[in-house]
């Protein structure tokens, strides 16, 4: 979480911080895949991939977002690793999912724009894995609902 809303500070000098953070997390931990989600500029979000690109040796990050809100920036996004994971395109067949879901039950998971999900393969031994990212809201649906229906899709 990138922190609008939980703090007086304005993007530049958040985003000073940020990249401090994920510098010093990058160095230390050497994450190969990393969640975000929040009200952050692209340029921002940018320098996030090269200040892990760049403190990880050896690495390649990339971002797959969703933009929940082209005004404020509002995202929720995966950064991955593509020297250890080649990312396998699957945007028409949850399409098609959410599409055969909501035939039944109109309603089924109508924040989709707040999730993002991305089908990993490892390079080496090709193990492969489902990543998603939700970045919810109130929108009359409450917490129980909202996740039966991410486990239901």
């Amino acid at each position: 979480n990138l922190g609008k809303g939980k703090t007086e500070l304005h993007e530049p000098e958040r985003s000073s911080k940020i990249d401090d953070f994920v510098q010093n997390v990058a160095s230390e931990n050497k994450p190969d895949i990393v969640f975000s989600q929040d009200a952050y500029a692209t340029k921002n979000l940018e320098k996030i991939t090269t200040n892990l690109s760049n403190n990880i040796e050896g690495s390649r990050f990339v971002l797959r977002k969703n933009l929940i809100n082209e005004n404020t920036k509002d995202h929720v996004g995966i950064f991955l690793n593509e020297k250890i994971y080649q990312l396998i395109d699957i945007e028409n067949e949850c399409r098609k999912v959410l599409e055969n879901k909501r035939v039944a039950n109109a309603d089924f998971f109508n924040e989709d724009r707040r999730a993002v999900l991305v089908l990993a393969k490892t390079i080496i031994g090709g193990q492969k894995f489902l990543l998603s990212s939700f970045h919810a809201k109130k929108n009359k649906i409450n917490d129980p609902q909202r996740e039966k229906h991410i486990i239901e899709f």
